[in-house]
């Protein structure tokens, strides 16, 4: 069984999916590869078509989202630096600030009120690119293509920094261009402003 099982079923479960959901989706038959980067990304595809096909687009979204890595670091010390020494900025003027950040994408915001981010992943020319994902090392299916619920990993990674950074809770409505797209393309993300983060107090120690 390829190692990203365990995986995807801690996720799942974190979601609530129902455990005969589970077993269906993370022991799907796929084709094996001796190339271990090659296998996952296999593996991967085959999951996530699973998902599509079992699963609403709301319950996906939850789980590629806990699923998503690179949560600490620079990135997300640059997250708080926004929200801690711009935050009486105004929005757009956090999004330019999000956009100046190394792997932070090109947020704006649209005339619907949503914001757009792009060039967030994809190495490579445009006539060669690759998923930036670290599971694949530039991998592509086998067989069939990777289904674009999968890019929701990714996504999930931009909800994670961008809400510590403007302080408002988002979630992804759409993958807009993906490097596994028709046409492949630099990955770009809609995502959805759904309410405001709640803000952390600070403990009053008691007295004695």
């Amino acid at each position: 069984m390829n190692p990203n099982a365990a995986d995807f079923e801690k996720h799942l479960k974190k979601a609530g999916i129902k455990e005969e959901l589970i077993e269906r989706i993370v022991n799907i038959p796929y084709s094996q590869s001796d190339d271990e980067k090659q296998d996952n990304c296999n593996y991967c595809a085959a999951v996530m078509a699973k998902c599509d096909e079992l699963l609403s687009f709301d319950e996906i979204r939850e789980v590629m989202l806990d699923r998503a890595c690179c949560k600490g670091g620079f990135r997300l010390n640059n997250a708080r630096m926004i929200a801690r020494e711009h935050s009486d900025e105004s929005l757009e003027k956090k999004l330019e600030l999000l956009g100046r950040q190394k792997w932070m994408g090109h947020p704006r915001l649209t005339d619907d009120g949503d914001i757009y981010t792009d060039m967030c992943a994809g190495s490579g020319t445009p006539d060669d690119l690759k998923c930036s994902c670290w599971r694949f090392g530039g991998r592509y299916p086998s067989e069939g293509n990777m289904p674009l619920s999968y890019c929701l990993c990714c996504g999930g990674h931009f909800v994670f920094h961008y809400q510590k950074a403007l302080g408002l809770k988002l979630r992804v409505k759409e993958v807009v261009t993906s490097v596994f797209g028709t046409p492949p393309q630099h990955c770009s993300f809609l995502l959805e402003i759904v309410g405001e983060m709640p803000k952390r107090t600070k403990k009053v120690p008691k007295t004695v």
